[in-house]
């Protein structure tokens, strides 16, 4: 029997890659339907049912939590999202999984194991599932650990720099350097990609595939063309900080939030 699942995502290149990637992994599970905005899911599950929603936060119009204010939702729920600070409040709406962005396929297939191990064990039971509960238990374990600080060299010495002190992080060809608010820059052992992950994307935007920002370095945001975004940073990045179209959405929610 196949299992039925709905994508609710405002980027259709995320939703793309994430029905590619389910299609890969389980080719029972069938993509009835791909939303972009709490509007079109609460009209949407007013009428029909799935066995699983892939949910992104940051919609089209507005946050998705605002679904749950207008209709009950009963099926297990996948959040996704490139913000991490929402995954409490995530817990709590029948949630059985919460994925930060980029996407990867291994965190997926991670995701569905779970989502299948529930399954079989409520086929077992011949009971059903209260998601929310099992959400909220869920929750109590969801306390992210974070890089506090990372060890540089300079000059003949080893020195441990906080995470506070780190304006952005840059890549220049194949090295990648932090530049403090003091202005002094190191190189660190890291790509952008792990660095992304080792951060609190509370406070770290990856910009662009050069750049990873602290949102206090962030003086202004300035609409370039074609409504890209041009960063001013603070210290003064060593080149054009552009926020591409796609992502310029998010930077300004992330921005304000």
């Amino acid at each position: 029997m196949k299992t039925k699942v709905l994508i609710v995502e405002d980027e259709m290149p995320s939703a793309r890659k994430l029905k590619t990637f389910l299609s890969q992994l389980e080719p029972d599970f069938e993509v009835v339907d791909i939303l972009e905005s709490v509007a079109q899911t609460v009209a949407f599950l007013e009428t029909q049912s799935v066995d699983l929603i892939f949910l992104d936060i940051h919609l089209s119009d507005g946050n998705s939590f605002g679904i749950f204010d207008q209709i009950e939702v009963t099926t297990p729920i996948i959040f996704t999202t490139a913000f991490d600070q929402y995954a409490i409040d995530a817990f709590t709406q029948n949630s059985i999984g919460y994925l930060l962005k980029p996407l990867s396929k291994e965190m997926l297939e991670a995701v569905i194991k779970k989502y299948k191990q529930i399954h079989q064990m409520v086929a077992l039971s011949d009971t059903s599932i209260d998601y929310q509960l099992l959400g909220k238990m869920m929750a109590q374990q969801q306390i992210p650990e974070y890089q506090e600080r990372f060890m540089v060299y300079y000059k003949d010495k080893i020195k441990t720099v906080p995470v506070e002190e780190v304006a952005y992080f840059y890549a220049d060809g194949k090295a990648v350097f932090m530049c403090l608010y003091n202005h002094q820059t190191f190189d660190v052992n890291f790509t952008l990609e792990q660095l992304e992950a080792k951060l609190d994307p509370k406070y770290f935007f990856r910009a662009n595939r050069k750049y990873l920002v602290h949102i206090k370095s962030v003086d202004e945001a300035v609409v370039f063309s074609k409504s890209k975004l041009k960063l001013h940073l603070s210290p003064k990045a060593p080149s054009d900080v552009i926020v591409s179209v796609q992502k310029a959405s998010k930077f300004k929610q992330w921005l304000s939030r």
